[in-house]
């Protein structure tokens, strides 16, 4: 397993990279320590091996602990916990997803005029994580890492729509849905209402929810198991189309879906 990247070799933070955090710098040389040698440790041993006091070992076990990214046995060693797989899957989800996107766009050449993205949910946000800017230089200014309510959004609403309703229940009761323009989505309700045509159709539309004047299109793309791993999305200027275009767009929009879908294993 690599070390953490921004150590010198004696563990101390590189210099000229950004401000880091010590204790978040000490988590991950544990987390390594674990992965690297010998698969569980004690406090003292890990106080030692790493050269960090005892105290600051156990709030940071502590802490580890709390977040699943380490397990503390009965007998008082520390392993990894399983939240460390739960990450490790949804990074070569991402990386998956990401490059089949990279692959797939330009060799089908959809919607060339359009900008398209792809993103993942994270809770009730999605965080887009792919880009490809089109010809037309009106559209939404979508930048890698950037986060939206996924309520808002074509990519969100396709993603949340193939989640069990049971889900979006536990995400969203008593939560305050956040408004993007006076066309978001305001009650779980009408979420649920939107999601059910999501459903029915197999496509989501923001029309406007995140951007006036601007209306985009998402799709689901699945893995080979059949679960949901992410969304692509086209967004373009809302008086440049119409409804027959738009469901022509969406079309080429789901080919590109099912394309990278089959390129991730899925039936």
């Amino acid at each position: 397993m690599a070390k953490v990247g921004t150590q010198t070799e004696n563990g101390t933070p590189r210099r000229g990279e950004g401000q880091v955090v010590p204790s978040v710098l000490r988590a991950g040389r544990i987390l390594d320590e674990l992965a690297s040698g010998p698969p569980r440790a004690t406090l003292a041993s890990l106080s030692v091996g790493l050269g960090i006091p005892r105290s600051s070992t156990l709030a940071i076990c502590n802490s580890l602990v709390e977040t699943g990214l380490l397990t503390r046995d009965p007998d008082g060693l520390y392993r990894l916990g399983p939240h460390t797989l739960e990450l490790s899957r949804a990074f070569l989800g991402q990386a998956d997803f990401h490059a089949e996107f990279q692959r797939v766009v330009p060799e089908l050449g959809v919607l060339p005029e359009q900008t398209l993205v792809c993103a993942v949910l994270r809770e009730r946000d999605v965080v887009y994580i792919g880009r490809r800017a089109g010809t037309s230089p009106l559209g939404v200014g979508y930048e890698i890492g950037m986060r939206l309510p996924a309520h808002c959004t074509a990519t969100g609403l396709s993603m949340l729509s193939t989640l069990p309703e049971s889900r979006v229940e536990e995400l969203y009761d008593g939560a305050e849905l956040e408004h993007l323009t006076d066309r978001s989505i305001g009650s779980l309700e009408e979420l649920r209402e939107r999601l059910a045509v999501v459903r029915e159709r197999g496509y989501a539309v923001d029309d406007g929810e995140t951007a006036p004047g601007m209306i985009c299109i998402g799709v689901p793309v699945r893995d080979d198991s059949g679960e949901t791993v992410g969304a692509v999305a086209v967004s373009m200027p809302k008086g440049a189309h119409s409804s027959a275009q738009l469901t022509a767009d969406a079309a080429d929009l789901r080919r590109l879906a099912d394309q990278i879908s089959r390129g991730l294993g899925a039936p």
